[in-house]
């Protein structure tokens, strides 16, 4: 099927995004969202090829995604925590679309992150943020296990609202981002719903997809660690999981250079021209209803719509506190 693209640069929200982040132009691929960095890109994501025995951990960007890769990686790998402090994340698992994503600039001096992906041993745990109709074509013939993760939109608004502060250098304030937010213009891989509708309506073997969500794993890690666990194929004993609780906690995360993308923080800070305003690090706060210290009740009633329509095509709510 060919791909619906479209040069929405000159919309006047894009446009602001364009006047406070370091992209020049912005395309949407069927409907999604992405910075025309994205465009060379896309074929090679769609052939790219697959594995049975691959695993895609994939999620809108904020909703947990680290968290469930590390847990993910480490059921995989007998709770190897030795290797987990000593390789950062992004080397054991390769974020397959990231070149995609970046400045040219940076391009050069990035190893392209589909080759890596390629070339990663087998068998192989890949992250993406890819939406499931934007996956790679083979996912639908090779069926390899998804972990999606997904959480509730106010808290992923104010969360890729800091990410995109640290990693983008938007600088154009919460307001704005908000407007781009709910109008799916988001930096990339918006709109949230049509994001969400792909994965939780997608035509897909229910024994090759685990749905978590980012406020049941915050209730109780212990449960989704163990349905995970299962859906993997793997076996954890029970005297085993509060040393693998105390790894996954935040204040674990936020103290591990090696979960904390640190490297790629600072990488990101030099290539970008403006003053990075937020210096919190890539793990922030992991905390379920941040949202209300950010969203002004100005904003409420639109996320609650927002909210309406995502239940409507999904058929899923998220707590918000």
């Amino acid at each position: 099927m060919e791909l619906d693209i479209r040069d929405v640069s000159d919309d006047p929200l894009v446009k602001q995004l364009i006047k406070y982040t370091q992209n020049k132009s912005y395309f949407t691929f069927n409907g999604y969202f992405f910075p025309g960095t994205f465009k060379p890109f896309v074929q090679r994501l769609l052939d790219f090829e697959v594995f049975e025995d691959d695993i895609f951990v994939c999620s809108f960007p904020k909703s947990g995604t680290t968290w469930t890769e590390e847990m993910v990686w480490c059921l995989e790998n007998n709770l190897d925590y030795k290797t987990s402090k000593k390789i950062a994340l992004d080397e054991r698992m390769i974020f397959l679309e990231f070149s995609s994503l970046i400045p040219e600039e940076m391009q050069a001096v990035v190893p392209d992150t589909v080759d890596l992906a390629k070339n990663s041993p087998r068998p192989r745990i890949i992250k993406t943020h890819l939406p499931f109709d934007l996956l790679p074509r083979q996912i639908a013939t090779k069926k390899p296990k998804l972990v999606f993760v997904s959480r509730n939109i106010r808290d992923v608004c104010v969360s890729f609202y800091h990410h995109c502060i640290l990693l983008e250098g938007y600088n154009g304030g919460f307001d704005l981002w908000c407007e781009l937010f709910l109008k799916g213009y988001a930096a990339y891989y918006s709109p949230i719903e049509k994001y969400l509708k792909s994965f939780f309506k997608a035509d897909y073997p229910t024994d090759k997809i685990i749905y978590l969500r980012y406020e049941d794993m915050k209730k109780d890690l212990t449960t989704e660690i163990k349905r995970t666990t299962a859906f993997l194929g793997k076996e954890i004993a029970d005297e085993a999981i509060p040393d693998f609780l105390d790894h996954l906690s935040v204040k674990n995360f936020k103290k591990s250079p090696t979960l904390n993308k640190e490297d790629m923080v600072e990488s990101a800070n030099k290539h970008c021209s403006k003053e990075i305003s937020d210096k919190t690090g890539f793990i922030r706060k992991g905390v379920v209803g941040d949202w209300k210290t950010h969203i002004s009740d100005d904003y409420i009633t639109k996320f609650e719509d927002l909210e309406k329509l995502v239940y409507e095509m999904t058929g899923v709510r998220y707590d918000l506190q």
